[in-house]
């Protein structure tokens, strides 16, 4: 389905991604509800003139913030309300926290490491680790740096999912977390993220993803002579689910690494870098 050109008939900003479509506004006030609804109709008449219907039991409302809700129609059915809803497999909720979405894939974590241990009645570290890594954490790890947990409750839940895991190996039961995940040669899901986080940072600086998100980071404008030269702005907020995003909550880290990881002529070179210092740090 060809929808690009449905950005030309709209004033809203739009999202358009294979034949799903996303539209937002921000609304101050009757003039921009009206924009809006205009916006809405004039896809209708589109879809109508390309004989593209749109399905309107598929089409959802998610208002943001605390002002009044207003009711949109797609054609002649009254846009659903809703308090979360998932997009491209991550679970966006009305107050931009993560918690709907940790517990989804905390859900769909177990049900599969359930099923593992009911499929292969001995494991062993070698095994375990194969199917873990490939069946388990990655639906835990599905679109992190965009879902990262931003409460304490919720990065707990991911990690219960992995600490279930390790003791389904009958050697390991009587170790704790940490000595079972040095057994199996594995990491806290947490430190992934962490991890995960500065090697994308590094990446977004090197522009490898394009101005778009490139844009997202300021050089900072201290005057400090401490730090790296790839230091960056972090903008205050107050606000939780700002806080965690990728944008805000990878800054500060990022701005005390040193200027030999920063600094790396490459990922593989980063990435060996930041795990040494990492570990040095640890063991400091």
């Amino acid at each position: 389905m060809y929808v690009n050109d449905l950005t030309s008939i709209v004033q809203s900003p739009m999202l358009l991604y294979a034949d799903d479509v996303k539209i937002w506004r921000v609304i101050t006030g009757d003039k921009d509800a009206f924009t809006l609804q205009a916006d809405l109709n004039n896809m209708i008449n589109w879809s109508k003139e390309w004989l593209m219907p749109i399905n309107s039991e598929k089409c959802v409302y998610m208002h943001l913030g605390d002002s009044k809700v207003k009711t949109y129609n797609i054609g002649d059915v009254s846009l659903p309300v809703v308090r979360s809803h998932k997009d491209l497999g991550v679970t966006v909720s009305n107050d931009l926290k993560t918690t709907a979405h940790c517990r989804e894939v905390a859900v769909k974590g177990f049900r599969t490491l359930w099923a593992l241990k009911r499929t292969f009645t001995k494991l062993d570290t070698t095994m375990f680790t194969t199917l873990y890594t490939s069946l388990v954490r990655t639906k835990l790890e599905n679109c992190v740096q965009a879902a990262s947990p931003c409460l304490k409750g919720d990065s707990d839940i991911l990690e219960k999912v992995q600490r279930a895991a390790t003791r389904a190996i009958p050697e390991l039961r009587g170790l704790s977390y940490k000595e079972r995940l040095e057994k199996l040669n594995l990491f806290t899901l947490s430190y992934r993220r962490l991890r995960g986080d500065l090697i994308l940072m590094y990446r977004t600086l090197r522009n490898d993803f394009g101005p778009n998100l490139f844009s997202l980071f300021l050089p900072t404008r201290s005057g400090h002579l401490r730090g790296h030269s790839r230091r960056v702005e972090k903008p205050r907020t107050n606000k939780i689910p700002v806080a965690y995003r990728f944008s805000h909550r990878v800054i500060n880290t990022w701005n005390l690494l040193p200027e030999a990881v920063v600094s790396a002529p490459s990922i593989d070179t980063f990435k060996r870098r930041l795990d040494t210092h990492i570990s040095i740090l640890e063991k400091e």
